[in-house]
């Protein structure tokens, strides 16, 4: 029995040998067997003669006396003449490839045999030896002996095309235990011109047959399906896709076991003839014609065997092997399936100690002693023991159940799903483009650095913007109470200047008036000293300023100095990135403080003799101009109290007359523009997201080419890694509607409706990726909250400002980019989580291909129904399975057997006398049968 399973092995189907009937240029016996154990790597012959098996069982003895012991089976081939001819009057040749298991398969070919017959001269002769020898007799009576009678005999024994198969069918055991070949050169079926006369039994011919004969890569091509719609639709004609095989054909030691160009044919099966049956099933996987066989492994990464020792009676001392391509368990639940795997990712340092309810969480109190030993192909061991410290080198990707479950639950996409995605995504990206990261989330976060700054710049600037809008609102909102002041202060003025006490002489009204000009100019000066003294305060921040910000571009040149090195540029070159003023800030800042300094001391007076027209000269002015004022102390009080109130007000009067200037002059203008610059920085916002948005699609870009190529399978066409601008408008709508008090009126009319307005003009535009939609639709939203019915202060709760809905309004942190993975179309966190657990197998099987390390998978077929597992799934584990080895636990026989494994491996527990478990494994190939119904075959029908 091969344990081990389907492995690929040198098969030649078409040998001829000493002693065959026609062209027969061998020499002795001894020298062909020779030449067949100088072969090493042949397994199994088809020993080709024409209507004969005579030869056959002359091998066939020889290697029961112990000769070709390197060969494991061999096959007789029966070659047949057909009638009718080709187009080059050659007759066509048809094989019968017969099972040698029967251990009366000769005689049962015999009687077979001495059941065709043919008519010459009106006589029938079957197709024995001694009755071809009569043919060749009665078809030239020259001829004597026996050989030249037997050549003649078989060169003219063409049996009729319909009369052979007719036979064929007729023949229950032959046609049970035999396959039908025919050659698909001149001597076959394309030897018929396609437009012919024999045209229609050429197509009868094909489809009688099973295999074809045929070394040509575009003929095996073809005989695929793999040829174009025309010529796919034709091989359906003929009865679906048929297995290449080839052979030596030879006659002569020289070309004995040595086809040309070394076209050696490669068949991936047990060294039986059920094993050559199975390449019926899969005429493209299980064959393949050249030079060497197809193994693509990375052979330190394909486990051989997997030993057990010390296993306390739970498994006996064993060693199982371990096929490079496919290995599936099966068993009753129960049976020890889980317990295989487990132990096999607990060796290679790829088990999790956080999976709660595994078979080594449960048992693994009863198997502290158990030794695991992995050999690897390139002839390196892993080993390791229960309960030591685990290995980390991490050999296997093992996918365990509840891992999978945990990944794919209902309820959300956890980061873990989202970190494996990543993974395969970082695996198709140019080694050169990942700038050193070692994660897609690294590399990602290196990409967007930049963008996701400008983006806080952004949104920084916003907010600024919405407070400087609302001072300035603040300020025009009393524009009408200034002016309503400014009026007052007038009419007050006036009533003061008519409540002046009349000078009791014309010497008092002299100064009375002379102060009331002198109170004014003071007022004047004194209110230009403190313009002079807002400017050297404006200086002290300017200085502050120049300071904060000499420190950030220190910091600055500090982070990139470190980039600058890292990308070669050289120390003196580094200076041209230092950010610095060009000139020194400070002579021209001390330059303009001097001049307000000195302007200031002159605009104040010096403290002895003060110049005229200074402060202190009015001041001691007005203290000389009171003492001359008049005796009456009384009249003299209230006059000072009128003119001080008088000069107060014109002060006052100045300064709002300036203010309400300010209001409807530069604020007005600074007010249109700061709205105008709130909507551009709102709006660029969105286009720095589009530039992310970008960055992301050249970072998925590999995988998606991957996904469009012609080489993907038909479900990773429906895989696509998508980059989406979602808005969560319910969570914006929310914050906004603690906003309003809706009890009353508000924009929209009520908290419904605006919800209604939002969903129709600025979810469509957040969503639809287009910054210039953006724009628009939130003016045109926001023109409800302009209209002058709805004052804010009419609708706004208690300590809500026009700014906190501004702000609200001008919001963007619910409105993100999201990337994921679409199947069908379909968002990953809207897929049921048997869905979401094939798109992790298409990532792993499909996807994944720098990943080489054997891949251990429990029970993908969870939770799916067997359409889905065979169509989605079944493709995957075939493709993958050619360049990683695959150790899968499954109940579902569409893995098992539409993927093709190759080795099959059934678990079975028992229970010893002391009640506890003994699980037992064995294994062997698909095509492994039996005749006591202990086979791999027959245990898949009757497990699965």
């Amino acid at each position: 029995m091969f344990l081990r399973g389907s492995e690929w092995r040198r098969w030649d189907l078409h040998v001829h040998t000493p002693d065959t009937i026609l062209n027969n240029q061998f020499g002795g016996w001894d020298e062909y067997l020779e030449t067949i154990e100088s072969h090493p790597d042949i397994k199994v012959i088809g020993v080709t003669d024409y209507m004969s098996i005579e030869n056959y069982s002359k091998l066939k003895l020889f290697k029961d006396k112990g000769r070709i012991s390197n060969v494991d089976l061999l096959i007789p081939n029966m070659e047949f003449r057909i009638a009718p001819p080709t187009e080059k009057a050659t007759a066509v040749n048809i094989h019968l490839l017969i099972s040698p298991n029967d251990p009366q398969h000769e005689r049962e070919i015999l009687n077979a045999l001495a059941r065709l017959d043919w008519e010459y001269d009106s006589r029938k002769y079957s197709c024995l030896p001694d009755q071809l020898m009569d043919l060749g007799r009665a078809f030239d009576s020259k001829i004597k002996e026996g050989r030249k009678a037997l050549v003649a005999g078989v060169m003219q024994f063409k049996v009729d095309f319909t009369r052979f198969r007719d036979w064929y069918i007729s023949e229950h055991w032959l046609r049970r235990n035999s396959l039908v070949g025919v050659a698909a050169g001149k001597d076959g079926i394309s030897g018929f011109r396609r437009d012919g006369a024999w045209v229609a039994h050429r197509d009868e011919i094909t489809r009688f047959s099973q295999i074809i004969f045929s070394a040509r890569p575009g003929e095996r091509e073809f005989w695929l399906g793999m040829g174009s719609p025309e010529e796919r639709e034709t091989v359906t004609k003929l009865g679906g896709p048929k297995p290449c095989v080839h052979g030596s054909d030879a006659h002569e030691i020289a070309k004995l076991l040595r086809p040309d160009n070394d076209r050696f044919c490669w068949i991936k099966a047990d060294p039986t003839f059920e094993g050559l049956k199975q390449i019926l099933y899969e005429p493209g996987d299980r064959i393949h014609i050249g030079p060497s066989p197809p193994i693509f492994h990375n052979q330190a990464r394909v486990i051989r065997t997997v030993k057990l020792s010390n296993a306390s009676g739970w498994f006996d001392e064993i060693s199982i092997p371990l096929n490079a391509g496919l290995v599936s368990i099966i068993g009753q639940k129960g049976s020890g399936k889980s317990a295989l795997v487990e132990l096999i990712a607990f060796a290679a340092g790829g088990w999790r100690a956080d999976d709660v309810g595994s078979f080594l969480k449960r048992a693994g109190d009863h198997l502290k002693d158990l030794s695991i030993e992995l050999e690897w192909a390139d002839n390196t061991t892993s080993a390791a023991k229960l309960w030591s410290e685990q290995s980390d080198a991490n050999q296997v990707r093992y996918l365990s159940q509840k891992f999978v479950e945990r990944l794919c639950a209902e309820d959300h996409i956890g980061t873990e799903l989202v970190r494996e995605i990543e993974s395969v995504i970082f695996s198709y990206i140019d080694p050169t483009d990942t700038l050193n990261a070692s994660s897609f989330e690294e590399l990602r976060a290196t990409r967007t650095e930049g963008i996701k700054a400008e983006g806080d710049r952004l949104r920084e600037e916003v907010i600024r913007l919405i407070r400087e809008e609302c001072d300035l609102r603040d300020t025009a909102a009393k524009l009408t109470e200034k002016k309503t002041r400014v009026k007052t202060l007038n009419d007050e003025r006036e009533g003061l200047a008519k409540q002046l006490p009349k000078a009791g002489s014309a010497e008092e009204a002299r100064i009375q008036k002379e102060l009331q000009g002198k109170r004014d100019a003071l007022a004047i000066a004194q209110q230009a000293a403190a313009v002079k003294k807002q400017m050297l305060q404006k200086i002290s921040d300017i200085r502050t300023r120049v300071s904060a910000f000499k420190s950030q571009m220190s910091r600055f040149y500090s982070e990139i100095e470190v980039l600058l090195k890292e990308v070669g540029i050289p120390e003196a070159d580094r200076a041209y990135f230092r950010p610095e003023f060009t000139k020194n800030t400070e002579p021209p800042l001390a330059l303009r403080e001097a001049e307000i300094k000195l302007s200031l001391a002159m605009l104040e007076g010096a403290t002895d003799s003060p110049a005229e027209g200074t402060i202190r000269w009015l001041q001691q002015k007005i203290k000389d101009l009171l003492q001359l004022d008049s005796a009456d102390k009384t009249r003299q009080e209230k006059t000072k109290l009128v003119q001080t109130r008088i000069t107060t007000i014109g002060t006052e009067i100045d300064r709002l007359q300036a203010e309400i200037a300010r209001i409807e002059g530069p604020d007005r203008e600074r007010l249109a523009s700061a709205r105008t610059e709130r909507l551009d920085a709102y709006v660029s916002y969105f286009q720095n997201m589009k530039q992310e948005y970008q960055t992301l699609e050249e970072l998925y870009s590999p995988v998606r080419v991957r996904l469009s190529s012609e080489s993907a399978a038909e479900q990773e066409h429906d895989l696509d890694f998508s980059i989406r601008w979602e808005a969560d408008l319910e969570k914006w709508l929310e914050r906004g509607s603690v906003l309003f008090d809706q009890r009353r009126t508000i924009p929209y009319g009520s908290i419904q409706s605006l919800s209604e307005a939002a969903r129709q003009i600025l979810a469509p535009a957040w969503t639809s990726g287009n910054p210039e939609h953006i724009g628009p639709a939130l003016e045109k939203f926001l023109g409800e909250f302009r209209d002058p019915k709805y004052p804010p202060n009419t609708y706004l709760r208690l300590g809500v400002t026009v700014s906190d809905v501004l702000q609200w309004l001008y919001e963007v942190d619910h409105v993100r980019l999201s990337y994921g993975l679409k199947y069908n179309g379909v968002e990953l966190e809207k897929l049921s989580p048997g869905t979401k657990g094939i798109v992790l197998l298409i990532l792993y099987l499909g996807m994944d291909i720098d990943d080489t390390r054997p891949l251990v998978v429990d029970q993908p077929d969870e939770n799916l129904d067997n359409e889905s597992v065979y169509k989605l799934l079944a493709v995957y584990f075939k493709t993958a399975k050619t360049r990683r080895q695959i150790i899968l636990i499954t109940h579902n026989p569409n893995l098992v057997v539409n993927s093709d494994s190759e080795q099959v491996i059934v678990a079975s527990c028992g229970r010893r006398e002391n009640g506890l478990p003994y699980i037992t494994y064995f294994s062997g190939s698909l095509e492994n049968i039996t005749p006591e119904d202990r086979g791999i075959r027959q245990n898949v029908c009757r497990i699965l």
